[in-house]
């Protein structure tokens, strides 16, 4: 396999979906954002997201399977890189949680719209966060990287189609937002490396994006009924 011609249909269709589209949709969401266009219901959004990551995992196994393309991997790694990695995930979590303790109402303000501000939307959090971990992980550092690598693109840049393009899907969280999940991308790259299969990094995916969820809930669930006050106080 040399070029994007000799691929076959669902391969092509692959990669424009996670190397056109979905970095695309990204910063049409950002600009609908920036436009001060009203946003549908947060419960719709999170069922649509779910929705879209489910397909998104769809054609991925559809088009590893046109290839023959090993997706997850058959080994687990060592089990000490995984407690390494949990132990991280520790610190992590509690350096998220003094970090959104000390957030100002500027940054609260864009955080609110994509991440839950009630009990009620954990559930479909959760779902949002498992589904995104298994199809961005499958699309961006499984058959997506092996694509690349398999025409000829060197590890350098491969990596860096894959974690900018990933970066950009997310732009409806803004340039920081941006920044900092392209180095996440890096990151789950190279949890892929070091254990030669998908399984740790979609489990620290799904982790932190369910620990951010959760941290911010309450924060976020005061912040707009703050924000509910002062509105009717002024109507």
């Amino acid at each position: 396999m040399s070029s994007f011609f000799s691929l076959s249909a669902a391969v092509q269709y692959f990669l424009f979906l996670v190397f056109i589209f979905v970095p695309l949709a990204g910063v049409a969401g950002y600009l609908r954002i920036r436009s001060g266009k009203p946003l549908r219901p947060k419960r719709q959004r999170y069922v649509a997201t779910m929705g879209m990551q489910v397909f998104i995992l769809v054609v991925t196994v559809w088009a590893a399977r046109s290839e023959e393309i090993e997706l997850l991997g058959r080994r687990w790694g060592n089990p000490l890189i995984w407690l390494m990695v949990a132990g991280y995930m520790v610190l992590l979590t509690l350096r998220v949680r003094t970090a959104w303790a000390k957030l100002s109402d500027a940054r609260k303000k864009p955080a609110a719209r994509l991440l839950p501000d009630d009990h009620s939307l954990m559930r479909l959090w959760a779902g949002v966060a498992a589904l995104a971990a298994i199809s961005e992980e499958c699309a961006y550092r499984g058959l997506g990287y092996q694509l690349l690598r398999s025409m000829r693109v060197n590890i350098a840049l491969a990596l860096l189609v894959c974690a900018a393009t990933f970066a950009l899907g997310h732009m409806t969280q803004g340039w920081r937002g941006v920044l900092g999940t392209f180095v996440l991308a890096l990151v789950f790259h190279g949890l892929v490396f070091l254990t030669g299969a998908l399984y740790l990094a979609i489990a620290f995916h799904a982790a932190y994006n369910l620990i951010v969820g959760v941290i911010a809930m309450p924060i976020l669930r005061e912040f707009t009924a703050k924000g509910d006050a002062a509105q009717a106080a002024t109507a």
